[in-house]
């Protein structure tokens, strides 16, 4: 069985994973061009269609993973999709990380001087904020449902929680596919770097309540609205990417963590 070797399966499961976005993309492309909306939204339901086979069908049914389950709601229980109880605890995880996150994104615009409220950056056509709920949605079932859980049944906490969070990172200079230049590399090194980060809060998450919803939901936020909290349109790419790491990920990153261990810990109390 697959999930007795996984090594194995994290391979498959990454490589799977890389064939069904080249799919919904190149299906995306032969369909013929309407409207910049109508186009986004054809590639959302496209991607949605792909992503649901991989993590719904062809991860419990044909792979048999993380691990062989009986029902089809014994997966979902499995990988942490199905529980959101309880309810007030999970959405003040979630509430609390995310106005962390706000606060010092909002600090770097600030120091910078470039801040500016413009809704218009997080909406059509100017950013794919539609497109962001398959991948909030279904790369925390791939990464922290189904790898993590893979993960946890052969090896330690820590040890699976960072192991996931890296792959999770790599994994984002698949991006380099799209473009190939100085400035789009410095920005998916930042990136995949951001996305070790992060994958190790919306884990972390996942062990703290035993539910993807907190991770689910960040994921998004953070993919979504992000140019709404901090801004430097005016700076070089290396600058962009200094302020981005340091205010929007890693100073929020680890003041999360901390906050959901204190927690956690007054919680058993």
């Amino acid at each position: 069985m697959l999930a007795d070797k996984p090594i194995k399966s994290i391979i498959i499961l990454i490589a799977t994973n890389l064939a069904i976005v080249v799919a919904a993309a190149f299906i995306s492309l032969l369909i013929p061009s309407i409207d910049q909306n109508v186009d986004q939204i054809i590639q959302i339901v496209i991607t949605f269609i792909f992503w649901c086979s991989l993590v719904f069908l062809i991860v419990p049914f044909v792979y048999k993973l993380p691990k062989n389950y009986d029902t089809f709601r014994d997966y979902l229980d499995g990988i942490h999709f199905t529980n959101y109880r309880p309810f007030s605890r999970i959405i003040f995880y979630t509430v609390s990380c995310y106005l962390i996150f706000v606060i010092f994104q909002l600090i770097g615009s600030l120091i910078y001087g470039q801040y500016s409220f413009d809704t218009s950056r997080i909406l059509p056509p100017e950013s794919y904020w539609l497109l962001n709920i398959n991948a909030g949605l279904f790369e925390e079932i791939m990464f922290r449902g189904i790898i993590l859980t893979l993960l946890l049944a052969t090896i330690s906490e820590k040890k699976s929680l960072i192991i996931s969070a890296v792959i999770f990172g790599v994994v984002h200079y698949a991006n380099l596919l799209h473009e190939f230049n100085y400035e789009h590399f410095v920005f998916t090194t930042a990136q995949v770097i951001w996305a070790v980060g992060m994958g190790l809060l919306w884990g972390y998450l996942v062990l703290k309540t035993n539910s993807l919803i907190p991770g689910i939901i960040l994921h998004y936020l953070s993919n979504a609205l992000d140019s709404l909290w901090l801004f430097t349109p005016n700076a070089s790419i290396e600058i962009r990417v200094f302020y981005m790491l340091l205010f929007a990920k890693f100073i929020p990153l680890i003041l999360s963590i901390l906050w959901i261990k204190f927690i956690s810990t007054i919680s058993r109390n």
